[in-house]
């Protein structure tokens, strides 16, 4: 006789922590969105419009969890997805990290921001774009604007 796994369904207090953590990091995304305005003129090259474009990812992440919560067990594709993508989004928010906080690059004034946030290890990266080549190159293979 086999034994079949149901997946685990994530509890609805779960969901609830994981997407107040979304809220807090579009929150979070926001307030750095504003500093990097504020650097533009210092950094000329900082896409001004990259948090803005990772805020709507982690909004429309956080929006996918919520229906995902409202209906738990029916497919574990989409969670499985959602999963994925949240790894990801941590990833691009690194990416991006890396553009104002690396060594020998300027204080733009968002590292504590950044640093709430708590994201993985700053990507190391060997494009030719200048100092924030390795971010850079990360996020506009996955479609993001520079």
């Amino acid at each position: 006789m086999t034994a079949t796994q149901d997946t685990p369904t994530p509890r609805h207090d779960e969901v609830q922590l994981l997407l107040r953590d979304l809220d807090r990091v579009c929150g979070t995304l926001s307030e750095i969105a504003t500093v990097w305005r504020r650097a533009k003129p210092y950094l000329p090259g900082l896409p001004l419009i990259l948090p803005v474009q990772l805020q709507q990812t982690a909004r429309q992440l956080a929006a996918d969890i919520q229906v995902l919560g409202e209906s738990p067990g029916q497919c574990p594709g989409p969670a499985q997805s959602a999963a994925h993508r949240f790894s990801v989004l941590k990833q691009d928010m690194a990416c991006a990290q890396a553009m104002t906080c690396g060594p020998g690059l300027p204080e733009v004034g968002d590292g504590r921001l950044w640093k709430s946030l708590c994201l993985p290890p700053v990507p190391s990266g060997g494009g030719t774009n200048g100092p924030w080549a390795g971010g850079i190159d990360t996020l506009q293979a996955r479609g993001f604007a520079a």
